[in-house]
């Protein structure tokens, strides 16, 4: 695999309501999983289509693919672009070694690039799309970041992406923190203040589209595995470092009893916004 840049790395503890993450963690959880991701990761695969379906396919000659990760989007837009520049970016080089991988087997090719989504690595007006699933939500600074975006956005440019937001994984939230005060997950924004960061950032027409998705499992202990197995652990720079005692997570899986369903599965709610922008 051809790299193009350096790994880049921003790890700077930043004022923001939500809490910063880190870098490194994350970038380690998401290495260890690429080889696994695919088999664990159908929530992604089917946000990832649903957001390649719903973006614009009008001439577009060079696309960022931000956060790439095994390379499902990439693919899509190789297919759905044949003559354009295709980038593929993520911070993590094992997922981009699966990126290599998918793109060969549909004999497409793109250039890969190892860097951290908040130091974009490119000059200004660089692409004319730039998409991202599921990946813009683990920012620092998610306004700045979307400022470097709008940076390497050609004029009249297209941003599209997915994430998550607030009300994400309230099951597990509600059930941790019944047990103890500490850090379990990730914070995400209220739609709201999310379009307020899309257009603090410089886009215009900012559409958002809303989704919820419930994902059941027959055990508790399993909502947390599969999040385990795709790299989404807890990398909160203030999360606890030491290991969820037994205890604890006897105490955690009481408490999510009480979201226990009828045929006797547990649920794990997903809020989704996709994001629709112009330069």
């Amino acid at each position: 695999m051809q790299k193009n840049y350096y790994i880049l790395f921003h790890n700077t503890r930043v004022n923001s309501p939500l809490s910063s993450y880190d870098k490194r963690k994350s970038r380690q959880s998401f290495d260890r999983a690429a080889h696994r991701y695919d088999k664990s990761a159908a929530l992604q695969q089917q946000v990832a289509a649903k957001l390649i379906a719903l973006q614009s396919k009008e001439g577009v000659q060079s696309v960022l693919d931000i956060g790439c990760g095994t390379g499902q989007v990439t693919a899509a837009m190789c297919v759905d672009y044949p003559q354009a520049n295709i980038v593929a970016l993520d911070f993590a080089e094992r997922m981009l070694l699966e990126t290599e991988k998918r793109l060969s087997v549909i004999n497409k090719s793109a250039t890969l690039v190892c860097a951290d989504a908040e130091c974009l690595p490119f000059v200004d007006e660089s692409f004319d799309l730039i998409i991202s699933s599921l990946m813009l939500q683990w920012s620092n600074d998610l306004t700045q970041n979307l400022t470097h975006i709008h940076r390497c956005l050609m004029g009249k440019g297209q941003l599209a992406f997915s994430t998550f937001t607030e009300g994400t994984l309230k099951e597990v939230k509600a059930s941790w923190k019944s047990v103890d005060g500490l850090v379990h997950t990730s914070d995400f924004m209220g739609v709201d203040t999310l379009k307020q960061s899309v257009e603090a950032a410089g886009f215009r027409n900012v559409q958002i589209h809303q989704e919820t998705i419930v994902s059941l499992y027959p055990k508790v202990r399993e909502v947390l595995m599969d999040m385990k197995r795709i790299g989404a652990s807890n990398a909160h720079s203030d999360r606890s470092k030491g290991l969820t005692g037994k205890q604890r997570f006897a105490a955690f899986e009481s408490a999510y009893e009480i979201f226990k369903q009828a045929d006797m599965n547990y649920p794990c709610t997903w809020e989704l916004a996709y994001v629709f922008g112009e330069k």
